[in-house]
Order: C-alpha cells, then sequence, then structure tokens
C-alpha cells in the first residue's frame, strides 16, 4: 500500500532469521507494507506464515540472535536498518498483548496492583484515589467491575483475561497495539465482544495490529488485511476488497475454507524456513500454476491500497 506519510508502521523489503550452525533460516523474507494511522490492521495466515515474527518484529520484541535485512519504521522512527536495530526508542510507544495473556502476569500479585503499576509508569504524582479512578475508567471500557482486581491472574476465565490485557494497554497509553491472536480458544460470542472492544480502541487514537489465523475474524473486525503465506506477504489490501475480490490463490483458498468450514486450505501447510526454492512460494500448490511461477512475482498494486503477489495478475 502506498500511504503517502501517513503509515505508523512500515516495512520495506523486510527479513527476518535466525542463524545455525549451518545456514540462516527466514522466518519472513521480503515483506513490504504500510500500516495506516488509526486503523485496524489484521496480518493473517497458518502456522508457519511468519505473521507472529514480523509482530514481534513492529513490537520490538525479537530475541538477541535474530538476523535483519531491510527497514522497519515504526512512530516514524527507524528501529530495523539492515542488520542494525534499536528497539529502545519505540518502548512505551508499542505495547503487545500475548496470545495467553494471564501467563505473561506476575501469578503472585493481584491484578489491581499489577494495574496500578501500569498506570504509575506513564503518569506520575497521582494519589492512591487518582490511580484508582483511573483504573476503574479503564476497566469500565472493556466493561469489567472492580471486583477483578481482587483476583489473581489464573483466576481470569479467557475473555476477562482478554479484556484485562485491553484495559492496561489502553492504560498505557500507546501510538501501538498489537494483539496477538486475541480470539482463540474463545466462543463466538466473546470473540465478537473483543473484536469489537478492539475496534473501539481507534477513537484514543490507537492503531491495532491483529495477528491471527482467522479470516472471517479478521473480515468483520479489521480496515486492512495483510495474508501471509511462508514468510512473505502474497496480498494486501482494504478488508472490503480482499473480500469482495481475492486475488492470490491462496486468499481465495483461505476464504473458502472458512466459508465452508475446511480445516486446512490444502493437504499441506509450508514454512518460510523450509523454502528454498527461487519461484513463488506457493507454487507447489496452487492450481494455476505456470512456467512464469518458477521465479518469485513482486507484490503488484491493482489500486492504491490493494495488491497482490502473483503473476497472473495483470500478465
Amino acid at each position: 500500500m502506498d500511504l503517502g506519510n501517513e503509515g505508523v508502521v512500515k516495512a520495506k523489503m523486510l527479513s527476518i532469521g535466525y542463524e545455525t550452525d549451518e545456514d540462516i533460516l527466514w522466518a519472513i523474507k521480503d515483506v513490504s507494507l504500510e500500516v495506516p494511522k488509526n486503523s485496524i490492521f489484521c496480518i493473517v495466515g497458518e502456522s508457519g506464515s511468519g505473521k507472529t515474527t514480523l509482530g514481534n518484529a513492529i513490537s520490538g520484541l525479537l530475541p538477541p540472535y535474530s538476523i535483519t535485512r531491510g527497514h522497519l519504521i515504526v512512530d516514524n522512527i527507524l528501529v530495523i536498518d539492515n542488520d542494525k536495530s534499536n528497539f529502545k526508542v519505540i518502548r512505551g510507544a508499542v505495547v503487545r498483548i500475548p496470545q495467553n495473556p494471564s501467563s505473561a502476569l506476575n501469578p503472585y500479585l493481584r491484578i489491581g496492583a499489577i494495574f496500578e503499576d501500569v498506570v504509575k509508569s506513564r503518569t506520575r504524582n497521582l494519589t492512591k484515589a487518582e490511580i484508582r479512578e483511573t483504573i476503574s475508567k479503564y476497566l469500565s471500557t472493556v466493561q469489567l467491575d472492580e471486583e477483578v482486581l481482587n483476583l489473581y491472574p489464573y483466576q481470569l476465565s479467557g475473555g476477562m483475561a482478554q479484556r484485562v490485557a485491553i484495559a492496561m494497554a489502553l492504560a498505557a497509553r500507546p501510538r501501538v497495539i498489537v494483539a496477538d491472536e486475541p480470539t482463540s480458544n474463545l466462543d463466538a460470542y466473546l470473540r465478537s465482544l473483543v473484536g469489537n472492544m478492539l475496534r473501539s480502541l481507534v477513537k484514543f487514537g490507537i492503531t491495532v495490529i491483529i495477528i491471527t489465523h482467522d479470516i472471517v475474524f479478521a473480515s468483520h473486525v479489521c480496515n486492512y488485511i495483510t495474508v501471509m503465506y511462508g514468510g512473505r506477504v502474497v496480498e494486501v489490501g482494504g478488508v472490503e476488497e480482499v473480500f469482495a475480490n481475492p486475488l492470490h490463490p491462496y486468499t481465495v483458498g483461505l476464504i473458502e475454507a472458512a466459508l465452508l468450514k475446511k480445516t486446512t486450505v490444502n493437504s499441506t501447510k509450508i514454512n518460510a524456513t523450509e523454502y528454498c526454492g527461487a519461484g513463488c512460494i506457493y507454487e507447489h500448490k496452487c492450481p494455476h500454476r505456470s512456467e512464469s511461477c518458477q521465479v518469485m512475482p513482486p507484490l503488484k498494486h491493482v489500486s492504491r491500497t490493494h495488491g497482490v503477489a502473483c503473476w497472473r495478475v495483470g500478465a
């Protein structure tokens, strides 16, 4: 997508890998994308697609042994410049909500004590009463009562844990929130509730990036969507245009599989670290493959926001 200066996150030919004794295993390869400010942006893909690695990079949570190439700009700050990275400069600007929020909280502290630390870290010199009032305000945003403050993390249900995590993330007053699989293990009602709460964060001037395998959830919640496969972006665009006119065969398969309640798009998956070919990452499964697919297709734009990496488009 070409958003000019409107993107709060911009990746340019970004590759992230991990060094082994023999080679570098690339989790994502040559990823380019832009996340519009104050939007709900979904990164969709199956296991091994590279979506979590990309989310960790945006969150500044890559391990020190990772190998980077290309560029990543977050909140107008260059955090990855080829083999150099500096994530300290975006601390506080980006908050990540993990897939299992309860496991990320101190099990020996009540929710109230943890929440109090979050508020204190962002706003100094508050009285006890002001801290309590601030916490209560954020809890009401996610439809939780103050009774939850007396609970320990292990006492939270899945839906409560997600809502507590959203409230704490909001209290940190970030520019960007990255939510990793926020609806995993939730029933349909809670998926809808959490999705609506994530959408509501935009009114606070926050950009929300959702990492998910659930393309149907993405269609209901997000404004923009990036589809990843084997460590590469295969399609990107506004949700309406991607669903109305999916152009990549993998995107078509994901949508059809979701609508038909199939468990997989095809019989096999591929990890970026397993792929060593020079051609299209989806060639081995694509029903439309041709000789041109032996060369990796670039991401071509059919509109200002809609792009696809497929030789069939525009041929």
